[in-house]
């Protein structure tokens, strides 16, 4: 299996520069575009299904894409953005005033938690348990999942066996894809992570969620 994680077009709340988690921003302009020029980039390949989260900026997204290929998009609970609790609204420098805690914590180098949060624990078996349902199924299937920084930081870590606790060690950009492909006993193997190539000047970087 071919799984192609797709994190959705820069949205409202990214331009607004927020820390959104579960809060539910619509793509802005400029996520419409990078949308518009994944799906055209991937209507080269042969995909089965579309999943995506039941966020609007990555359901979305996942519009774009599963219209070039007449599919459905399939909204996938597990595909939610992790839930950062309190702090979900706020700017980095709002949350920097007031949860010094948090900024104390990255200075260690340490993953901060942040009051209400879902928990690293149960976020991580969330993806897990998905990773090895999709594992499981045929391996001729091309699936396209969009989803939020989060979730492919997660991935990519379960993957590779990277310490959870470990703070930011997979950035992606709005739009970029990272691809995932199962070896002959379904293990998933990173195949390729960030590739923007698609997006030339229509780069946003800033992982938000």
């Amino acid at each position: 299996m071919r799984l192609i994680f797709v994190r959705h077009g820069q949205s409202e709340g990214n331009a607004s520069g927020v820390i959104q988690g579960r809060l539910d921003f619509g793509l802005s302009d400029l996520g419409r575009r990078q949308a518009e020029e994944t799906a055209r980039w991937m209507n080269q390949e042969r995909i089965s299904r579309v999943l995506s989260s039941p966020l609007c900026r990555a359901a979305e997204t996942a519009r774009f894409i599963a219209e070039e290929h007449g599919l459905p998009v399939e909204l996938e609970p597990a595909l939610l953005e992790y839930d950062i609790g309190a702090v979900s609204g706020l700017t980095g420098a709002e949350i920097r005033a007031r949860h010094p805690e948090v900024s104390a914590a990255y200075a260690r180098g340490e993953r901060p938690r942040f009051p209400g949060e879902e928990g690293r624990e149960a976020f991580h078996a969330r993806v897990s348990a998905l990773l090895r349902s999709l594992g499981e199924q045929s391996s001729d299937e091309t699936v396209v999942a969009v989803a939020h920084g989060g979730v492919i930081n997660a991935a990519c870590a379960i993957v590779l066996g990277v310490d959870i606790k470990r703070p930011g060690v997979f950035q992606v950009a709005n739009c970029s894809l990272t691809e995932l492909t199962t070896d002959r006993g379904g293990r998933f193997m990173l195949r390729r992570h960030n590739d923007v190539c698609h997006l030339a000047g229509l780069l946003t970087t800033v992982d938000r969620g």
